[in-house]
């Protein structure tokens, strides 16, 4: 280290001056920091926001939860409202399709009875022309017989 200095006692003013410069920059900082310089302290500020900061952390949480639990309270109500109208209709539905498989039953069972009518009218029909047959020839024969 270079120095201007040519004697100790040059050296030592220097340094004791530097010194004193020092100390009083470390006193104003002290001062400032955690004694306040006509203001609060900067740590007294740093105290004072991080409480601030730490309440309104709170408050949006308690705000989001309050509206978190408000959403949900409507969306159960809303369901419930949907679970209510479904049921409605799905009675109604059901009711409807009760009656139409009623009528198609009813109506399966009506061709059933048709179509045996239908099968017996043509064994019926059958029969009765073969008994008319039957009748004709026997009326020759008895005819051509007594002639």
């Amino acid at each position: 280290m270079r120095d201007n200095c040519k004697t100790i006692s040059e050296l030592e003013d220097k340094l004791s001056t530097q010194l004193g410069t020092l100390k009083h920059e470390i006193d104003d900082l002290y001062k400032t920091v955690y004694k306040g310089n006509g203001s609060p302290s900067l740590v007294t500020q740093t105290n004072a926001l991080q409480g601030k900061l730490q309440g309104l952390k709170e408050s949006v949480n308690n705000k989001l939860e309050s509206m978190s639990t408000e959403n949900a309270l409507k969306f159960d109500s809303l369901h419930q409202k949907l679970e209510n109208k479904f049921g409605k209709y799905e009675g109604y539905v059901d009711g409807k399709f009760a009656h139409l498989e009623g009528l198609l039953k009813l109506r399966i069972e009506d061709d059933r009875v048709d179509r045996a009518t239908a099968k017996h009218g043509v064994w019926a029909m059958r029969a009765a022309l073969l008994t008319a047959g039957v009748a004709v020839i026997t009326s020759i024969v008895v005819v051509t017989l007594n002639n």
